[in-house]
């Protein structure tokens, strides 16, 4: 394996981490009730809080969506708004 991939799984694997961490951290703040509600779809799918969680760990394909999902999301809830 090349460092060039080596480079990109563990960049993949942090993307990985950093996205169960912070829907491990949203699942804590959320009542009880509330953590089996859906609140994402990937396709025809739909997902409560704990099952994103369990998709991303699994590493399934919709876990694999899900990353790319919240990735996205935090790249735009960060950027400033225009004219800033």
């Amino acid at each position: 394996m090349s460092n060039f991939d080596e480079e990109q799984k563990k960049q993949k694997q942090m993307t990985k981490q950093l996205a169960v961490d912070e829907v491990n951290n949203w699942i804590k703040n959320m009542p009880a009730e509330k953590r089996q509600q859906v609140v994402a779809a990937v396709g025809t799918k739909s997902f409560t809080a704990e099952q994103i969680a369990k998709e991303i760990q699994d590493d399934t394909e919709y876990g694999k969506k899900l990353v790319l999902m919240i990735n996205k999301l935090r790249i735009e809830t960060t950027k400033k708004p225009e004219g800033q």
